[in-house]
Formats: structure tokens, sequence, C-alpha cells
């Protein structure tokens, strides 16, 4: 089970081709099949572009609606007598109005009807195109990229080069999650953060409820991981490269969407319904348990242990206890708190995802131009720098691993890149690596956290860690408690 993929999502679709009389080809299968926002273009042996869509063109319209309209004007006058009014000069000026008006009214309807693929897509590609080449491109629904590429790609001529693109993201991301810690705390000091935490928040019934409700946070959450599930199933379905990270995320994506289905039916229908609210500082008006669930789940990792969190708790009440609603609302909160870190992991391995396809496309543009010429290379050398004027570490470190072995290509590569980033490549690559690997780390603890914490025995952990309980343990002659209580 995946998350679904919504109408608006869209895929450029790039093919390279060597010959122009099968890129020609393939365009018009693609026509046949109904995707209409295709086009191909042609590079001459001098490189330069010609972009080719079938259907009809703004002027072949024009042209069309401007013998209509010549031929609408002339049926008018006959019908009405008027043929014989007018000098043949005055006919004439009123037979090119109205050629005019048909040929601008049809160039309006044709733009304006019929659908081309954008004009950024277009130019994209015709920077990139090399002598010779023929480049089919077609902008598509995710939900159709898998039928597309298997017509561009049956062809008995050549095997095309495929690439494709996801359009970027149609809504703001910013998290609200802390980073995960990369190591567990001792318990001294997990201790200390929790009474320190407990110390910090105010806590005001009187305090008037900020931010969005849970649910609307949750819906939030649910739309970008079905964002970048989309955006790596378009990936798997074009054969890319993945990292372990997107493997993890594809292969779970059936836990996480249970999880949001039943965080949805359990949270309250009210904002924040009677909790206790934050009443001063950056998270005024925010539930303290929501605060506390936050500070557990960065603590941890994302590694959630009945253990730690009675630790946690059992700290924090001893200077500030919980009231009852809170207790039951935290097994919530922390499931939020793990979908709301699932959501910036997620989001970050799209991008990644992203930068590493990119990568690969640009590396297949350095290489086929280096193979050129010298000019042609520097050539492609200028469109990348000012495409990506600013490059990622991962883009460079993908990138590089692309040109491993190709001397004629990656010290040019290199030397920008270094001067880029201000380091040296190999640090740059290492620090990436590392960064990988704690991402990956926090995404297996999150994701197997979901999983353990319905499995916790809430009931027990709470009386073990209920600050009343604890006194009333402590009170054997019942002066707390007398019998009958």
């Amino acid at each position: 089970m995946r998350f679904r993929r919504t109408k608006h999502d869209r895929v450029l679709v790039v093919g390279i081709f060597q010959s122009p009389k099968t890129g020609r080809a393939v365009l018009k299968n693609l026509h046949r099949t109904q995707f209409r926002r295709a086009a191909a273009i042609h590079a001459s042996a001098r490189g330069r572009p010609r972009v080719e869509e079938n259907g009809i063109s703004a002027i072949g319209g024009s042209a069309a609606t401007a013998a209509f309209g010549l031929a609408l004007g002339a049926f008018i006058f006959w019908q009405r007598g008027m043929l014989a009014d007018y000098r043949l000069g005055g006919l004439a000026l009123f037979f090119v109005a109205f050629a005019l008006a048909g040929a601008l009214t049809g160039w309006i309807l044709v733009r304006l009807l019929q659908e081309h693929v954008a004009a950024a897509s277009l130019a994209r590609c015709a920077s990139t195109i090399l002598p010779g080449e023929t480049v089919v491109l077609a902008e598509v629904r995710a939900t159709e990229t898998s039928r597309l590429l298997a017509i561009m790609r049956d062809v008995e001529a050549e095997a095309p080069v495929t690439f494709a693109f996801h359009s970027p993201p149609h809504f703001r991301f910013k998290s609200s999650a802390r980073p995960l810690g990369h190591e567990l705390p001792s318990g001294q000091r997990l201790a200390e953060n929790a009474a320190r935490l407990a110390h910090e928040i105010p806590v005001s019934r009187e305090a008037k409820a900020r931010g969005p409700s849970f649910l609307r946070r949750l819906r939030e959450i649910e739309r970008a991981l079905e964002w970048a599930n989309a955006s790596l199933t378009m990936s798997a379905e074009v054969h890319h490269a993945f990292t372990l990270s997107a493997e993890w995320l594809l292969d779970n994506a059936y836990l996480i969407r249970e999880q949001v289905t039943d965080l949805r039916e359990s949270l309250p229908q009210k904002q924040y319904g009677k909790l206790p609210l934050i009443a001063s500082g950056p998270e005024a008006g925010l539930p303290r348990v929501y605060h506390v669930a936050s500070e557990i789940v960065a603590e941890s990792g994302g590694a959630l242990e009945p253990e730690f969190i009675g630790k946690f708790l059992v700290a924090f009440q001893a200077t500030a206890p919980l009231d009852i609603g809170e207790l039951w609302a935290l097994p919530l909160m922390l499931r939020l708190q793990l979908l709301e870190c699932l959501r910036a992991l997620a989001i970050q391995v799209e991008q990644q995802q992203s930068q590493s396809e990119e990568a690969d496309f640009w590396a297949n543009r350095l290489i086929t131009a280096g193979r050129h010429s010298s000019p042609r290379l520097l050539k492609m050398m200028e469109a990348l720098v000012e495409r990506y004027p600013e490059p990622t570490p991962h883009f460079a470190s993908e990138l590089v691993a692309h040109l491993y072995d190709e001397e004629g290509v990656l010290p040019l590569v290199s030397g920008w890149l270094e001067r880029s980033l201000r380091s040296p490549l190999l640090e740059v690559m290492q620090q990436e690596h590392r960064r990988q690997a704690v991402q990956q780390t926090a995404l297996t603890n999150a994701i197997n956290s979901c999983r353990r914490l319905a499995q916790i025995q809430w009931r027990e952990l709470f009386q073990s860690t209920s600050w009343a309980e604890s006194e009333l343990a402590a009170d054997p002659a019942g002066v707390l408690c007398p019998p009958g209580f």
C-alpha cells in the first residue's frame, strides 16, 4: 500500500536519441496515445536547436481562421447583395479586415486551447542538447510516467537515455520538529534535561490556544508524506538508483499510512481539548504535553523505549506533575511527533533523490559533451554553473561519483565544486556520507518506534511514573489516602 498521488503532480520525462528519425517517430507515438504536452528538439550539426510539436501550430491555426474569416466576409456581402455597392478597393479593405480578425482569433484560440510543453522545460533541454541529438520531452501526471516511458523506450532502432524530473512541491514546508539527537543521553543528563524543561515551561489554563489544531497538523504532515512518496515512486518507475533511506520510506509506506489513518481517528476534533497550555515564550498557546513529547522524541533520537519514556516522565514530574489528561494524551502526541519527524526526513530524502537524478543527467551531458569537443564541454559547464550556482554537498558527491573514471571531465568539475563549496572535495564527500548515515539511523528509529509505541502498556507505564501513585506508595499509614477513598 502506498500513498495516493494527486492529479496535480507533474513529471517532465526526457529521452535523448541520436537519430532524428527515431525521435520524430517517438513523438508521433506519444501524440497518438494522447500525450499532448510533448515536443522534440532537434539539434543541427552545428548544435542549433529546432523545436517540433505535433498538432496545429499557431501559424497554421491563424492561416486557417484567416481563410475562414475571408470566406465569411464574402458570404455576408453576397447574402446581403452588397458586392455591387462597393468599389474593388473598398471591398478589398473589408475582406482584409475579416481575414485579420479571423487570423487573430485563430492564433488566440490555438494558444489557449492547445496544450504545450512549458517554455522553461523547452529552454532547459535546448540549452543542454548536443549536435546531432534529438531530445523528446513530455510533461505528464505522475501516474502516467510508466506508460510514457514504455512508449519512449519501445523503439527497435536505438535505446534512448531517459530521465524524469518531478515538479517542485505545490506547498510550503516548515517543520516544527526538533532535530533528532545522534546519541542517547546518559541517565543523569536525561534527568537533568527533563527537570530543566519542567522548570522552564510556565503553564496556565487561562492561556489562549495558538497554532493549528492537531488534525490540521496531521493533514499537513500527510500532504508532505504523500508528495515525497509520489516523487520516490516515480523515481523507482524510472529505475533510478536509490539510497537506503529512500528504500526504507517506500518499503514502510503502508505502516506510515496506517499511523496517519489511526491517528486521525484518535485525535480530538477541538483544537486542543482541555489540555494545559504553555503560558509564555516561543511555544505559548501550545499544549504542554505536545512540547514534552517533542523533547522526548528529540532526546531519544527517535528510538522510543518504555524505559526511556519512563525515566523522562519521572524526572519531569518530580518538578512539574502532569495531570491525568496530559498523561493519556502523551501516546498520541508521541505518535504525532514521530510523524512530524518522518515528514522532515521524507522531504530531505526526496530532495536528495532529486539532486541525485539531476547529477545523473548532468553527468551524462558532460561526458557526452567531452567526447564531442573541448569547446562543447566548456559550454556545457557554463550551462551547469548557471543551473547550479550554489551546488549542495549531496549533488556534488553524486556528480563526482558518476564522473569518477572520466579523466577529461572530472578535473574541470572538481575544481568548480571545490571553489563553490570552499572545501576539499574528499572532505565534502566524507561529511555527506556521515550525514546520510545519521539520517538513515534517524529514519530507522522513527519507523521502528511507530511499531513499538503500539506495544507499550501505557497504563502500567503511567502508574509507575505517576507522581500521585508514588506519593500514595510512600504513605503506608494511609494519611494521604485513608481506607475507602
